[in-house]
């Protein structure tokens, strides 16, 4: 994981109990951790948000060996097979992730852009072999990668794709989004204190029981295992975004998945960033438009928002943090990490 939690729960009465599962859903290790006094109840909560997560990977897979052989196509996987020849109806869930995704295209300016499926199919992320593609290739799929195209109809409930070759990849935001969906989950079934971890994704939900906030670790972007800072969190979320999730090595250059959609190659200018925010869905689209984004337009763009936090990692181990997440924050020491600003 690249956020664990950290030690106990601290609880004040011998009545609560911890509930807590876990499932490989959306290419990731989803655990999940309910904490209450009813045991019928959590354990129903946990299986209604585990059954959000479920959903939302079924409507964003836009792989075909993600189905269920008995299984409809989702509807990324309808979307990008009806490019350039009809719209598609889709669920009210995808309509408002390609919605929330299009705002912030917009207000980065593309640096996040959910139409780069074919320049991620270019580099071979999500299809198990990787290569660096020629830059003719490169110049191809940029041709078909403008989040501006993208036709979507809230009143009819459908999305279009105008161009043959078209492709969404809503890997940017569909786990923050299934993310905020699980804790509605969770509010609606009664649940007050909760932790949700996936793969990168953390929410915590309320307090831990004894009323201190959740403590959870940002992990050394250059040591597996080592942790940089630790993180108070309360009804909110924390997602980070790195160059050492997804990659391969060529020639001794490694190569990860988070590409900036302008030059359909890496962007290296960072190599870890952390948001923390209220909302899962806003704060997974910005751990990638900032790091597209770089250290010093990401965190000028980033002060602005209200009520978001991010800490900005670069090669060089300058981190960058946002006023408003200093007091939130407790920095290790450990990896010669830092803190500019």
């Amino acid at each position: 994981f690249v956020l664990i939690a950290c030690a106990g729960c601290g609880q004040k009465s011998t009545s609560l109990q911890d509930f807590s599962g876990e499932e490989f859903i959306m290419n990731t290790l989803v655990r999940i951790q309910v904490i209450c006094e009813d045991e019928e109840k959590g354990r129903k909560a946990l299986k209604q948000a585990f059954d959000v997560f479920r959903k939302i990977d079924h409507l964003t897979n836009r792989f075909p060996e993600g189905e269920l052989a008995t299984s409809s196509p989702g509807d990324v996987l309808n979307i990008n097979g009806s490019a350039g020849l009809k719209p598609v109806k889709v669920s009210v869930d995808t309509v408002r992730i390609i919605q929330r995704s299009q705002y912030y295209a917009r207000l980065t300016g593309g640096a996040f852009d959910i139409t780069i499926g074919p320049i991620m199919d270019n580099w071979g992320f999500g299809k198990g072999i990787q290569y660096v593609p020629a830059d003719e290739e490169i110049s191809r799929a940029l041709s078909l990668v403008d989040y501006r195209k993208v036709e979507a109809d809230p009143g009819k409930g459908t999305v279009f794709l105008p161009e043959p070759g078209m492709s969404l990849d809503l890997g940017g935001v569909a786990k923050g989004y299934a993310m905020d969906e699980a804790v509605k989950a969770l509010r609606e079934a009664g649940m007050k204190h909760a932790l949700i971890n996936a793969g990168g994704c953390v929410y915590a939900l309320g307090t831990r029981p004894d009323g201190e906030p959740w403590r959870v670790g940002i992990q050394d972007p250059r040591s597996n295992g080592d942790i940089v800072a630790i993180l108070s969190l309360k009804d909110s979320a924390a997602v980070t975004s790195g160059d050492y999730q997804r990659y391969f090595e060529q020639e001794g250059v490694r190569y990860h998945h988070i590409i900036d959609p302008s030059t359909g190659k890496q962007a290296r200018d960072l190599i870890q960033t952390t948001v923390v925010a209220e909302s899962a869905t806003d704060a997974d689209i910005l751990s990638t438009a900032l790091f597209v984004l770089g250290p010093r337009r990401g965190m000028s763009f980033v002060e602005d928002l209200p009520g978001t936090g991010a800490v900005l990692i670069g090669p060089d181990k300058l981190v960058s943090v946002t006023a408003g997440l200093i007091d939130q924050l407790t920095f290790t020491g450990n990896g010669g990490y830092q803190i500019v600003g």
